[in-house]
C-alpha cells in the first residue's frame, strides 16, 4: 500500500496538506521541536511506517529530499515518489549521489516565488515532471 506523506515545513505543518482532500488518509509528519534537527526528526517519524511512501515537500524543505530518501533506503523502504510543491532545488550528488531513487514531480503554483520557478527549469533539464496542475489532482493520480 502506498501512503502520501506530507513532510513539515521548517516551522509549521505542511500547509499544502490542509488544502488537499484524498481518498486515503495521508500521513502528516509533525513539526520538530527547536532542539531537534529537521532531517533527524522527519527520518525518525517516517521510520515508524512500513508503507511505501509518496513524500510531499513544500518550499525550502525540498533541499532535504536526498537525505530523507537515503533514510528510507537504509530502512529498505525506499520512497515510491517525490512531490515538490514550489520547491527550492535540492543539491544533486555529494553524499546522496544516487538520488533520486524514485520519480520526481514538481508542482508550481500561482504563489511560487523566483526560487521555485528556477527549480522548475532545473527540474525540466533533469527530465522530472513539472506541472501547474492543482496539487490535489497530481496526488490523486499517483
Amino acid at each position: 500500500m502506498t501512503t502520501i506523506a506530507f513532510l513539515p515545513e521548517v516551522d509549521c505543518i505542511n500547509t499544502v496538506a490542509a488544502s488537499v482532500k484524498l481518498a486515503n488518509v495521508p500521513l502528516v509528519v509533525s513539526v520538530p521541536t527547536e532542539s531537534i534537527r529537521w532531517v533527524t526528526h522527519v527520518a525518525a517519524e517516517l521510520a515508524h511506517t512500513p508503507d511505501s511512501l509518496v513524500l510531499v515537500f513544500h518550499g525550502e524543505t525540498s533541499i532535504h529530499a536526498p537525505a530523507i530518501g537515503f533514510s528510507r533506503r537504509s530502512l529498505r523502504r525506499p520512497a515510491a515518489a517525490y512531490v515538490f510543491v514550489d520547491p527550492v532545488m535540492p543539491t544533486i550528488g555529494g553524499d546522496y549521489g544516487d538520488w533520486p531513487d524514485a520519480p520526481v514531480t514538481v508542482i508550481i503554483t500561482e504563489q511560487a516565488n523566483d526560487l521555485a520557478k528556477e527549480a522548475s527549469l532545473q527540474s525540466r533539464l533533469r527530465g522530472w515532471k513539472v506541472t501547474t496542475e492543482p496539487v490535489q489532482e497530481v496526488l490523486a493520480a499517483l
